[in-house]
Parts: structure tokens; sequence; C-alpha cells
């Protein structure tokens, strides 16, 4: 819940096998808002509300908006995740995915930026590749791979309606033949248990992200070059 991989964010693969199509969404809180190891809300509590649209043909469409707060900033605003694309499972049970995503901070207009996004599943494993051609309005090309599992926990049999599981997130975020002053490198690594009871869902990660330093800075100026913290998300299914 703290990434908006996340994401998102995280987009989950689909399969196009569902019967119907399916509109969903969620509200609630996160206890700091991650964008790829990266804090989006100044290390503050930030509420967020997201919807999404499976189709039965394989087609899917959602988006999310978040109040929080940019570095820098004299206070909260919107900042907002669209996204779509085309997922669809084969008979050998791997599913694919293609989409693309666009990302808008109405703070920092210069920010906004598109990406297009590729992936693979298989059982509890899947793993992305995003690109984008100007990644936060910097000029530079950048990629995001990332690998992500998960493992269902034994049952709460005492609670009954009670689902957990357990998660791993590791990602890499690169630059695309960028000047060496402009150069992106950063490892972010995510490990949590999530829960679920009835329409409730709750997560807490470590998260932790490392820079690589090129060409004498950081890719996010003063920001240290290794950060680590705990995230709690709560939420409820609608």
């Amino acid at each position: 819940m703290a990434d908006a991989r996340a994401c998102l964010c995280a987009i989950l693969l689909l399969s196009s096998s569902a019967a119907h199509a399916q509109l969903s969404g969620s509200a609630g809180i996160v206890s700091d808002y991650l964008y790829r190891g990266i804090s989006l809300s100044s290390g503050k509590a930030a509420p967020r509300l997201a919807v999404n649209y499976d189709g039965a043909d394989g087609w899917y469409a959602g988006g999310q908006v978040i109040s929080a707060q940019l570095s820098g900033a004299t206070g909260r605003s919107a900042q907002w995740l669209g996204y779509a694309g085309y997922a669809r499972q084969l008979a050998s049970g791997v599913s694919w995915e293609a989409g693309v995503s666009r990302y808008a901070f109405p703070q920092r207009p210069g920010w906004h930026f598109n990406e297009v996004t590729g992936g693979v599943a298989l059982d509890n494993v899947s793993a992305r590749l995003s690109y984008a051609p100007d990644y936060l309005g910097l000029g530079t090309r950048t990629w995001y791979g990332e690998v992500n599992g998960g493992k269902d926990l034994p049952d709460v049999s005492h609670l009954p309606g009670m689902r957990l599981r357990a998660f791993w997130h590791i990602g890499y975020l690169g630059s695309v033949h960028a000047a060496p002053g402009a150069m992106i490198g950063r490892h972010d690594v995510r490990l949590g248990v999530q829960g679920g009871w009835n329409d409730w869902r709750a997560e807490l990660s470590f998260d932790a992200a490392r820079k690589r330093k090129t060409g004498g800075v950081y890719d996010y100026g003063g920001d240290p070059r290794t950060t680590h913290e705990v995230v709690l998300g709560i939420s409820r299914m609608f």
C-alpha cells in the first residue's frame, strides 16, 4: 500500500479468464506515501482513494488520488496516478501484461511524466519493467525493474474471515544515456505482511532505499543516500 507501484501502487497482473467485468476501489491512509523508496508526503501520513476496473476481455484501467506534500512544498496537494492496459493468462499458467501510466503533481507541474510497463507473473512471483521517456521532468529517460512475491500465511482460525499474507519487493531505478550529473540509480526493498478481514485491509512493511552516487551528486539533491522506515497502511474496500 505504501508504494504507488505501487503504486501504486502496484498494479497486479490480471487474468483475462475473468467471467465478467468488475469495478472495485478502496479508501484509506498510509503513515508515509513512498514511491520507489522515496517519500512523496514529506514523511507524513497521507489519505488515499483508488478505483480499478477489470474488463472481462482482459482490459483494465484505474487510478488513485492521494493528499500528500512534496519535499519543500508549503502545503498538501492532490497527487494523481492513472493507468490502463491489457493482461492475459496463457494456458501454461503464465500471465503477462502491458500498460501505460500517467503521474501528475499539481504542486510541481514540471514533474508530470508518463510510463509504459510490461510484466509477467507465475504463481506467487511477478516481474515488471517500466520505461519513462522524461522521468519527473528531468529530461532523463529511466527504466524501473521490479520483482514481487508473496505467500499466504496459515489461517487465523479463531478469527473467521481473517486472511494474512507475507510479501516482498525488490526494485531498481536506472537512467538511460543520461549526462553524469543527471544519472539516476536507486535500489529499494520492501518486506511486510498484509492482513484482511471482510472489507478491511491493513499492511505493515519495512521499506529501505539506497541511492547510487553518480557525477558527484545524488539524484534527489540533499536527500540521504540511504533511507529506511516502517510504514503502516489501513484501507477499506468497496
